[in-house]
């Protein structure tokens, strides 16, 4: 650990120090400042001169339940990075993590955990979520995937018949939905 996170991990009588959150509901959440320094927008938040660490700072676009999802994944994460500097195993260990993260979340609350760690600016949950819907989207049909992202169809019957018949490869080797 470089002295600059120990310094920000530890408050002057040894307590870890905290930042103060409070999501859209209005519940506020104490979570450990490394932990909260993995929020980009929570760090610029308090990179802003005048800005105090005590000052308890909103997330008005982020509900409680993500917020603790957001706050595990970026707990874990940590703790395996930090071990994967010692381990050669923790990197699998980290690998497999973040598929079990997203193995029984739906699609819906996925989805919800994106806007989320967006408004936050949580990289490595952005491209594990990313790759998340990637995944389920991988070889489905355009109907599915419409239904997926709620797009509605804008091509007349003609029109689409035509895209399926000049980009027939696309349509080639699809999953039942």
């Amino acid at each position: 650990m470089s002295a600059e996170e120990e310094k920000n991990d530890a408050a002057p009588d040894g307590e870890k120090t905290k930042i103060s959150l409070k999501t859209s509901e209005g519940e506020v959440f104490e979570i450990e400042e490394n932990v909260a320094m993995e929020f980009h927008t929570v760090k610029a938040f308090f990179q802003d001169e005048g800005v105090s660490r005590e000052m308890v700072m909103p997330i008005l676009n982020v509900n409680s339940a993500e917020l603790v999802k957001i706050i595990n994944f970026c707990t874990k994460t940590l703790e395996l990075k930090r071990k994967a500097d010692h381990e050669e195993n923790a990197t699998k260990e980290l690998r497999l993590f973040y598929k079990d993260f997203v193995k029984d979340e739906t699609t819906e609350h996925i989805m919800e955990l994106i806007l989320a760690a967006d408004y936050l600016h949580v990289d490595d949950l952005l491209e594990v979520l990313n790759q998340c819907v990637a995944d389920r989207i991988k070889n489905k049909s355009v109907e599915y995937v419409r239904k997926l992202f709620g797009v509605e169809n804008d091509f007349t019957p003609e029109e689409e018949q035509k895209l399926r018949e000049e980009y027939a490869w696309a349509f080639e080797g699809v999953d039942e939905d």
